[in-house]
């Protein structure tokens, strides 16, 4: 994972993914020793080659639903360390995640 916000996840692939395409995945956290699980659903909204690894994409996902719990935990988080937890995607504002 490069990076995530309330809003969406940016990750890399082995794969290139069909933008607009709807995808599930699964997102670990551990905070204190307490690892958990989610399972998140969202929308391909960008999807490029990594620079920072040949062979494998960097997919934009826009969160279309997201447990309640992790919303409130990225939230503070994003509170923590300033406005967005997500690198500045050009013309992302549209999907809501500048």
């Amino acid at each position: 994972m490069c990076s995530i916000s309330s809003t969406g996840v940016v990750f890399l692939n082995a794969r290139a993914l069909d933008v607009s395409s709807e995808i599930t995945l699964s997102v670990q956290t551990n905070i204190l020793g307490n690892e958990q699980e989610w399972t998140v659903h969202g929308w391909v909204v960008e999807c490029v080659p990594a620079e920072e690894q040949r062979g494998t994409f960097k997919v934009t996902l826009l969160f279309s639903n997201l447990p309640k719990e992790l919303q409130q935990l990225l939230a503070l988080a994003e509170g923590c360390h300033g406005a967005s937890a997500c690198k500045r995607v050009p013309g992302a504002e549209l999907f809501g995640l500048n």
